[in-house]
């Protein structure tokens, strides 16, 4: 995994990536009761790792690269859901009902320093200054712009591979091991590629939304007809702003549902790239041209620059890459002179500098590679070792 490039995701920069909201709205959680919790547990017991995850006895994720994902759509039922977000607020500000909530937060912050909401505020700031997080939570809504398309963003995680294993039973014992790769995972929907998902609900805040609306009805109606004169067009009136808010936060969930269902279906099969040995020999595929590219630009180097010792090669490497590539990296110089001391093409003098044979004693070396052999016999000619 670290040969090709591959990191895992501490806690840190899961918390960092979940504490947006893209296009998933439902919490999604894991029935760990599914899961083995024995052989990752081991295995980091005898291999210590730094910034494991929490999750890191049930199943490791591994990421690799950054990238940008873009969606456009109206978001009708998101922008309502802001709108009404902002009103309470304004009507908290109004009432001074703000300041009261904001102290008693600031009591339970001094109580507790390492209170999640403040990290997760800290986290989510270093997120929007790195990765150009766009969200609707942060763009002026009003009733005009309801039915107008509106453009989000959301970094991605270029690469992602889940390890795990599922739990085994008393009379059969699991002993596979999951691996699968996904490609392009937004980091707000980083959820989608994790194992043994549980089917979501109504949130708590549903819950809430429901009880809260049904007892404001009932208490309305109640003291509607306790009236000498209760007027049925009033009683209707509650009853049908009620049962509208009711219906309004049952299709939210059902919207929700239906989004994410599209999401694991789309994930499924767009999103994964591979599963078991073909991600093995994805990984492996990668090492090699890893391998394959830190020769040819040591080797390069070596031939354009005369002699070198290992930290001018390891300069000249990392300075020809970001000048050609636009890319920073920590060149391994280390493996690749080793690998072109091991062909014989590069040898070391008694003050440490290293220098190169000339290409075509170094292709007589090497001889004829086994590309080459499969290349000649799709030609149709005659090959021998």
């Amino acid at each position: 995994m670290k040969k090709s490039n591959f990191k895992i995701a501490t806690q840190e920069e899961i918390d960092i990536a979940l504490s947006g909201q893209y296009i998933l709205n439902l919490p999604i959680t894991v029935n760990e009761s599914k899961l083995d919790k024995v052989l990752l547990k081991n295995y980091f017991e005898a291999h210590p790792h730094d910034n494991l995850p929490d999750s890191y006895d049930k199943y490791i994720i591994f990421r690799r690269g950054i990238g940008i994902d873009r969606t456009t759509d109206y978001f009708v039922m998101e922008k309502v859901d802001m709108l009404i977000a902002r009103f309470w607020s304004y009507i908290l500000r109004i009432t001074r009902l703000e300041k009261f909530l904001s102290r008693r937060a600031k009591r339970r912050r001094r109580k507790d320093p390492k209170n999640d909401d403040e990290i997760n505020l800290e986290l989510e700031d270093f997120q929007d200054d790195v990765y150009e997080r766009i969200r609707l939570e942060k763009m002026p809504i009003s009733f005009g712009s309801l039915l107008k398309k509106t453009t989000i963003q959301e970094p991605t995680f270029d690469r992602i591979i889940v390890v795990y294993r599922p739990a085994s039973s008393n009379s059969k014992k699991e002993r596979g091991i999951f691996v699968k790769h996904f490609k392009n995972i937004p980091m707000a929907d980083m959820e989608i590629v994790l194992p043994e998902k549980k089917n979501p609900g109504l949130t708590p805040k549903d819950w809430v939304k429901f009880l809260a609306s049904a007892m404001v009805g009932l208490v309305a109606v109640a003291s509607s007809l306790h009236v000498d004169s209760a007027d049925l067009r009033v009683i209707g009136a509650v009853l049908s702003t009620v049962l509208g808010y009711l219906a309004k936060t049952y299709f939210t969930f059902q919207q929700n549902l239906v989004q994410y269902q599209n999401l694991i279906t789309r994930s499924m099969y767009d999103k994964q790239l591979d599963s078991g040995k073909g991600t093995l020999l994805h990984l492996c595929d990668d090492v090699i041209q890893q391998e394959v590219k830190e020769v040819i630009i040591s080797f390069f180097i070596l031939m354009e620059q005369g002699k070198a010792n290992r930290q001018e090669l390891d300069q000249w490497c990392e300075e020809l890459i970001r000048e050609e590539f636009g890319e920073s990296c920590n060149f391994d110089v280390d493996d690749a002179v080793k690998k072109l001391e091991k062909f014989g093409i590069v040898t070391k003098d008694i003050i440490g500098r290293y220098q190169c044979v000339g290409l075509k004693r170094a292709n007589e070396i090497i001889g004829t590679t086994t590309e080459e052999l499969v290349l000649k016999a799709r030609q149709g000619g005659s090959t021998t070792p």
